[in-house]
């Protein structure tokens, strides 16, 4: 079986693609250059890669062509970002979406899955999938447009699709967030600048999870849900540092707080479980592993 990614050198991506590999699947990976995250898989005669933009859709057309399903990851994937280039967040979240479902319906594959965001959502706490939406952010919308173009291209052309709305991911090869922000101040001794309030509580996924919820949306009766995958709990930014200190073993590492504005941002996995998907990777686990990543990358 053949499976295309886009977005194959993100943090998601090169975790779904070194796991499919493993499993036997061939894959045709898709990114705008190569990166160090996917260095090791293009050794693996089950994986290649194709120099491609989603928002140009011949670049699609040669990879994804033959194969039987597509994840499509490629995102603009922060609010920041969106804010500072609004045309080409748009290009690339729901432009790039579309091309992707045309592919879909040109080349007949068997289904879309999309990685979509909690950001959709207009109130994270505990925010179930039939909550409403979308929300006030610029990102958050353009990830809600390309969810209404799957559905419009499930109405009218028989698309089949499965919609993972993903709360905050960490891990190996991830480049922000909080989690990244301590464990790049802790690992280069130079403090902790922390972008997100102390007694914020945010739902950190570790990636390997959210991997084995894109694994398990292969399945026939994950087809044309939309599901929240999620660790489900909340964890203050206070706390995250704290077990990062423990494990780096540096009690006296500086902090310089730049934001005060405590936030609640939680996802509800009830349907992911209900489903048979489940977390588990807790965050003192996930921490250790992203830790010491982090260290073996710097040393």
């Amino acid at each position: 079986m053949k499976i295309g990614i886009t977005g194959v050198t993100s943090l998601l991506g090169c975790h779904l693609a070194k796991s499919l590999t493993e499993s036997g699947y061939e894959v045709h990976g898709i990114a705008r250059s190569k990166r160090p995250s996917i260095a090791p898989l293009l050794h693996n005669n089950l994986f290649k890669f194709f120099p491609g933009d989603v928002t140009k859709f011949e670049d699609l057309e040669h990879p994804l062509k033959d194969v039987d399903y597509v994840f499509h990851l490629a995102s603009v994937s922060s609010e920041r970002k969106a804010t500072e280039e609004p045309l080409g967040c748009f290009k690339v979240n729901v432009l790039g979406t579309v091309n992707v479902l045309e592919m879909t319906r040109r080349a007949k594959l068997r289904k879309i899955i999309f990685s979509s965001s909690a950001a959709v959502y207009k109130n994270n706490d505990h925010a179930q999938e039939t909550d409403p939406a979308p929300s006030n952010g610029y990102y958050g919308f353009t990830k809600w447009n390309a969810e209404k173009m799957i559905d419009l291209y499930k109405n009218k052309f028989g698309i089949s699709s499965t919609i993972l709305r993903f709360s905050r991911l960490y891990g190996p090869f991830m480049e922000r967030n909080p989690v990244f922000d301590i464990a790049h101040g802790i690992v280069h001794n130079n403090g902790v600048k922390l972008y997100d309030s102390p007694g914020s509580q945010y739902d950190f996924l570790f990636v390997d999870d959210a991997v084995s919820a894109l694994v398990a949306s292969l399945q026939k009766d994950w087809d044309n849900e939309i599901v929240n995958i999620s660790s489900g709990t909340g964890v203050r930014i206070s706390e995250l540092f704290d077990i990062m200190k423990g494990i780096s073993g540096k009690p006296d590492i500086a902090l310089e707080i730049m934001k005060r504005n405590d936030q609640i941002d939680i996802l509800s996995n009830k349907k992911a479980l209900s489903l048979g998907w489940k977390p588990v990777t807790d965050v003192e686990e996930g921490a250790r592993k992203t830790y010491e990543w982090f260290s073996q990358k710097q040393a």
